[in-house]
């Protein structure tokens, strides 16, 4: 027998959630996946980060030559707003975080507390165990299923802003939890950038329809707070209301050689050690812009 009582509302959960997912993962069936898309603005901007103070170290570098230093300052600047663009468009036939947000919010009706919590048939109200085994658990015993459920009713409590005693299979999530992805996405700063971009990059506008406060430059922690917003508000939906058990850090692996084989000798080594360590400190940087999400969303 099903744990959900409502079955016509858990089959279109299970295909909504389907394509939800397919939208997120590198090799789900999308070209434009939300992850390839997230990689793909991350290594530009760090990979830009990396050769700029690279090219600080040594004024005689030809990451100083004019020409150089022009295509990777444009190419930066470029990828980084159209990063954003993409992941913040609203058209109904993209793969962007803005759809996303939009199309669960519509949906969400589909998320009652019954189908959050036994979507995979985990028991909705298991009893509690009598013996707990010491140590580790199978994902499929007895004390890690009553302890799956007890982690998706607390979590659905405060997505739901229902207290424990007033739970019911019917409980809906509640629009805060969207307002509140939506706000660390308005006050990163975005949309400003986005508005940059139709008046100098995506269209050639005309002065008088320039806004003179809207600035024209863009600064690493602007690209950073962009960034952070983004990230949360994806693990948000993947991790806390879709249950997807998708793990990954914020930043991927550097590809393996990528800051080889530019100089010789010597210089080779250190170059690449001073690169490699660089990009591993601004990884260790933004994969703590997930932990405690948690903690970071609710409060």
């Amino acid at each position: 027998m099903s744990e959900v009582i409502d079955q016509h509302r858990l089959a279109d959960y299970r295909e909504k959630r389907g394509k939800w997912l397919s939208w997120y993962e590198t090799g789900a069936g999308e070209s434009n996946s939300l992850q390839d898309q997230w990689f793909a603005m991350l290594l530009s901007e760090m990979s830009f980060r990396v050769a700029r103070e690279e090219g600080a170290r040594d004024p005689t570098s030809m990451l100083n030559m004019p020409l150089v230093a022009h295509l990777l300052s444009s190419g930066y600047f470029s990828s980084q707003v159209l990063a954003t663009r993409r992941l913040l468009d609203r058209r109904k036939d993209v793969i962007s975080l803005r759809r996303l947000i939009d199309d669960i919010r519509e949906n969400r009706d589909l998320i009652t507390r019954e189908v959050y919590v036994s979507f995979d048939e985990t028991a909705y109200a298991p009893e509690l165990p009598e013996l707990e085994i010491p140590g580790l658990q199978p994902a499929n015993s007895p004390f890690s299923e009553w302890n799956r459920s007890r982690v998706r009713h607390e979590r659905f409590d405060k997505l739901s802003k229902v207290t424990p005693e007033n739970r019911a299979r019917d409980n809906k999530i509640d629009e805060s939890a969207f307002s509140r992805m939506d706000n660390w996405i308005e006050s990163s700063g975005a949309s400003n950038l986005i508005t940059l971009s139709h008046k100098y990059l995506a269209h050639a506008a005309e002065q008088r329809s320039i806004n003179a406060a809207i600035p024209t430059g863009l600064s690493f922690a602007e690209v950073e707070g962009i960034q952070k917003a983004v990230v949360q508000s994806m693990r948000v939906i993947y991790d806390i209301i879709l249950s997807s058990g998708i793990y990954s850090e914020v930043v991927p692996m550097v590809p393996l050689g990528f800051f080889g084989k530019v100089w010789n000798g010597e210089s080779l080594i250190e170059s690449t050690a001073r690169m490699n360590k660089q990009w591993d400190e601004m990884a260790k940087e933004r994969n703590q812009w997930v932990r405690d999400l948690d903690s970071n969303f609710f409060t």
